[in-house]
C-alpha cells in the first residue's frame, strides 16, 4: 500500500472511531431532537410566510413586540442558546424587521443550530457546564430551552395572524422512527 493511501486509511478509521458514541441513548436523543428542529424550523418559517410583508410591523397590543421583533427575537435565542457549545460563530443579528429581513435571519438561525447539532458529538451532548444567566446547565437543558423558546414566542405569532384574520398554517405531527 502506497504511504498516502495508507495514511488516508488510518485517517478515515480514526474519523470513524471519533464520530462512535458509546452512549447509544444520548446519539438517540441529538438524531431524535435534530428532526425535530427540523419540523419547528418548517412550520415557523410557514408561520412567517402566512403574514403578508406589511403586517411584520403590526402588534396586538401597544405594549408587545411587532410581529417582526418578535420572531427575531425567537430567533436571536436560537443562537443565543446554541452558541453555548463553540462549534460554530452564530449569525449576524439584523437591524432590521421587514419580511425579507426577519424570513432571511430566522432561515440563518435555525439552519445554524441544525449545523451545531449535526457538529455534536458524544462529549458535546453530555456537558453540563453551559451557562444561561448564573445558572449551569447540561447540553439537553440547552436544547430543550431552545424547542420552548421557540414553541412560545412561535405561539405567540400566531394570535398576531389572528387579529388581522389570518388563519395560521396547521403544525403536521410527524412522528420519527
Amino acid at each position: 500500500m502506497k504511504r498516502r493511501s495508507m495514511l488516508a486509511a488510518i485517517g478515515a478509521s480514526q474519523v470513524a472511531v471519533a464520530q462512535t458514541w458509546s452512549d447509544p441513548f444520548a446519539k438517540r436523543w441529538r438524531e431524535a431532537f435534530l428532526e425535530h428542529w427540523k419540523d419547528t424550523r418548517e412550520y415557523t418559517l410557514a408561520v412567517l410566510e402566512a403574514m403578508p410583508d406589511d403586517g411584520f410591523a403590526s402588534k396586538p397590543h401597544p405594549v408587545q413586540r411587532t410581529f417582526g421583533e418578535q420572531l427575531n427575537h425567537l430567533a436571536l435565542a436560537n443562537a443565543a442558546y446554541f452558541t453555548q457549545f463553540g462549534l460554530a460563530p452564530a449569525p449576524a443579528r439584523p437591524t432590521e424587521t421587514d419580511k425579507a429581513s426577519v424570513r432571511k435571519y430566522v432561515t440563518a438561525t435555525f439552519d445554524y443550530v441544525l449545523a451545531v447539532l449535526e457538529k455534536m458529538t458524544e462529549k458535546d451532548m453530555m456537558r453540563t457546564d453551559m451557562m444561561v444567566g448564573k445558572k449551569p446547565h447540561s447540553a439537553i437543558d440547552i436544547c430543550m430551552r431552545a424547542y420552548m423558546h421557540s414553541a412560545h414566542h412561535r405561539g405567540q405569532v400566531i394570535v398576531y395572524l389572528r387579529v388581522k384574520g389570518i388563519t395560521p398554517p396547521a403544525w403536521k405531527f410527524e412522528p420519527h422512527a
